[in-house]
């Protein structure tokens, strides 16, 4: 007679199945939470980033525009025409190399907030007519308000140019810089001065 005994295999009970099968279900919800909750975090980061990024863009559009206004009538017969959400001016600088383009250097430019929008219009030629359509571009979405002060130079309040009186804005004139104003959705009250190149008003 053989001096091994073979042993019984033994297998998992019932109990032992169940416990494996709710310990890997626990873990795989905890897992499905946490992949859910970092793929929400990525989606808002790259939603800010993407708002971000069009703020930017849109100061960095005013920015070119205003530092490029020049001493020329506009439609409203003054150099800066400005209103609680509207501004228009003509700013040189648009790019015609060798003049192939049949325009000038010079563009009619205005910024409107039309329906939660601020809109950045502009012309063709600088001469514009009653008939005349503007090429239109949403430059900033969200948008609540849209203000603009002229600024004047020699006097300072608080570290900056303090707003110039309503007359500053002469036909002989331009102001050194305008500082805007813009309530967005997203970002609150937005302030900022952009400088005008060869502005001066005392």
């Amino acid at each position: 007679m053989s001096k091994f005994v073979r042993r019984e295999a033994r297998g998992f009970t019932l109990v032992e199945v169940l416990v494996t099968v709710v310990i890997m279900a626990v873990i795989g919800l905890a897992s499905a939470a946490v992949i859910n909750a970092i793929m929400r975090t990525s989606e808002q980061s790259e939603k800010a980033i993407d708002q971000l990024q069009k703020l930017q863009y849109a100061m960095l559009i005013l920015e070119q525009d205003i530092r490029q206004i020049v001493p020329r009538d506009n439609p409203t017969g003054l150099y800066i025409f400005a209103e609680e959400g509207r501004l228009g001016f003509v700013r040189s600088g648009w790019f015609n190399p060798q003049g192939l383009f049949p325009r000038s250097e010079l563009q009619p430019v205005a910024y409107i907030l039309r329906d939660g929008n601020l809109v950045r219009e502009h012309f063709t030629f600088v001469d514009v007519s009653e008939s005349s359509e503007p090429f239109s571009r949403v430059v900033l979405e969200d948008v609540d308000g849209f203000e603009i002060e002229f600024l004047r130079a020699g006097a300072e309040k608080e570290g900056r140019a303090v707003p110039a009186p309503e007359q500053a804005l002469t036909p002989t004139s331009l102001p050194p810089g305008i500082e805007i104003t813009i309530d967005t959705q997203r970002w609150g009250r937005i302030t900022r001065v952009f400088l005008i190149n060869g502005g001066s008003y005392e």
